[in-house]
Formats: structure tokens, sequence, C-alpha cells
């Protein structure tokens, strides 16, 4: 991959290098650890990792073949959550249990942990994720309003309620057709489907959700009110799974051996625009992405 350079807190780019040998602005806005950590890229080998292939296809050909510009201060919760995995992977190790294991011989596709437990083994990795991903990931919805449980009563009369009536907030509950956990569930099937090749059964599949904003009032105005979440991942059919890998697979590397690619990120792959609005920061090669503003670019 080809990350350039840092976008400054003025906004003007600067070449990651001399970023790490010293600060155009005369002060860093970040910590010389953290800036080599913002740096870090997945060195393109030929073979697409699970995550790589479950990005767009334009967007995995663009970050491997052009150069592009992120905001340091973009990376924080990708950089929140390696410390994470590290911390967790260290702990798991402690308690004899395999982490962070590569499910393939080139060291990708990495495993957070496989937990044996009641003779059962599960597949489980470890998200930081935003309450807004967890409501959907678990099938939150708002169903209605309900009194505020504090007994707290409006101080004036409004479209909300009489003055003196009871505060009304939102009321939630958990509606399994409602979860969308696509991305997880193809990731954590592949790698099932890996271990199973060796001929180790897996039981269950689970996501460990620590959420980055959890106890704040975005997460509870979500209906999302712990600060950690177990996920069932269901089982998908082997079949299909292996085939939207294989011709994802194909797909980039046939985009980098030809050097181009048309087709742009599907609806859900773009997050429905979000991703591009905000996250993509080689939108500016892309036709789908070219009619978003540009913003500070990131991950």
């Amino acid at each position: 991959m080809t990350l350039e350079n840092f976008i400054c807190t003025d906004k003007q780019e600067v070449p990651v290098n001399e970023c790490l040998k010293s600060c155009r602005l005369g002060q860093r806005c970040q910590t010389i650890p953290y800036l080599h950590l913002a740096a870090e890229e997945r060195i393109w080998t030929g073979v697409g990792s699970t995550t790589q292939l479950l990005n767009g296809t334009m967007y995995s050909y663009l970050k491997i073949t052009k150069p592009y510009s992120i905001d340091p201060d973009s990376m924080a919760f990708a950089i929140l959550g390696t410390k994470s995995h590290q911390s967790l992977e260290l702990k798991a190790k402690e308690l004899g249990l395999p982490s962070e294991l590569s499910a393939t011989d080139d060291g990708r596709n990495a495993i957070d942990l496989l937990q044996y437990e009641d003779g059962k083994l599960s597949l489980i990795d470890t998200k930081t994720w935003g309450s807004f991903k967890v409501a959907k990931a678990l099938g939150i919805v708002e169903v209605g309003k309900k009194p505020d449980p504090s007994g707290a009563r409006y101080q004036k009369s409004g479209k909300w309620g009489a003055a003196g009536s009871p505060k009304m907030i939102p009321a939630y509950m958990t509606v399994s057709s409602s979860a969308d956990n696509w991305e997880a569930e193809m990731q954590l099937n592949r790698y099932r489907i890996m271990i199973e090749d060796t001929g180790i059964p897996i039981h269950d599949m689970k996501i460990h959700a620590i959420v980055r904003d959890g106890g704040l009032m975005t997460a509870k105005q979500r209906g999302v009110l712990r600060n950690t979440y177990l996920i069932p991942v269901e089982r998908i059919d082997d079949n299909t799974i292996r085939e939207y890998f294989d011709l994802k697979q194909d797909e980039l590397q046939t985009a980098i051996k030809e050097n181009c690619w048309y087709q742009p990120c599907s609806e859900r792959e773009t997050w429905s625009g979000v991703k591009c609005k905000n996250y993509c920061p080689v939108k500016s090669y892309c036709p789908l992405g070219a009619l978003y503003p540009q913003t500070d670019g990131g991950e």
C-alpha cells in the first residue's frame, strides 16, 4: 500500500517520512510512537486477506496501487483497538488459550481467540465498535416511548408533553430479524472453515464487542447500555463463503494484474455512501467516491 502523506492540523500535507523525522509546525500534534503506528500499512503479498476481500474491490485495489493521505487523528480508534487486542492476547496466553493465531501460512487472517469450555470450542473475534454498529449487529430497534426511570418530569409544556407530566424516553428491544452483522459473519465463517479444514471442529462463533462510546448518551440513545457484548455469529453454508471469497480474490488479483478496475464498491461495501463520504482516503481516484466532498481521509 502507498500511504504517502499525513494531513497536518493546518490541513497541509507532509510526507510521512518527513513528519516522522521532525514536525514542520514545530510542535507535534501526536507522540512519535503514535505516528509510527498510524503509518503502518498492510504489505500486499499477492493474495488478499479476509479483511481486504470484505472491502470493495475498488477500495482495496486503489489502496494497494495509489498514493494517499490520512489525518493521523483519524487512526485513534484503530490504534486503540490494536492495543486492546494486544492486552487480551497476552492475558489469553497467560491462561493457556490459543490467541492471535494465523489461519493461513502467510501469517495473515489472524484469529483473536479459540476458547475451549465445557467440551466446546468457540471462535471469538474482538471488535472495538461504536454504538451504532453494535446496535445494528444486535438488532436493537426503537419500539416507542416510556417514562424516564429517573422520575424526571417536563418543566414546561410543548410537543413533547404537558408541564409536570413524566418525561418520555425511547424504548428499545432486540429484534433478531433486524440484526445486520453481515461483515463479521462472513469474516468469522471464513476463519471457521480454515480451521475446520485442518480437522478441528468449531462449535460456535462470537464477536466480543467493546463499545467505544459505551456509557455515553449517544450509546444510551441507541439502546446500547453496556460497554461490552458477546454477540453470537450465525453459521453460513461453507459453499456460500468459499464462492464469495474466491470471486473477490479473483477480482482483486485481476485488478492488480491489469492495473485497472472500473466497478465501484457496492451499496453494502460503502455503508450506503457513509464510507465514501467520511472514511475513504482514496475516493479521489474513484468515480463514485469523487462525487463526495473531499475530507481529511482516514480509516
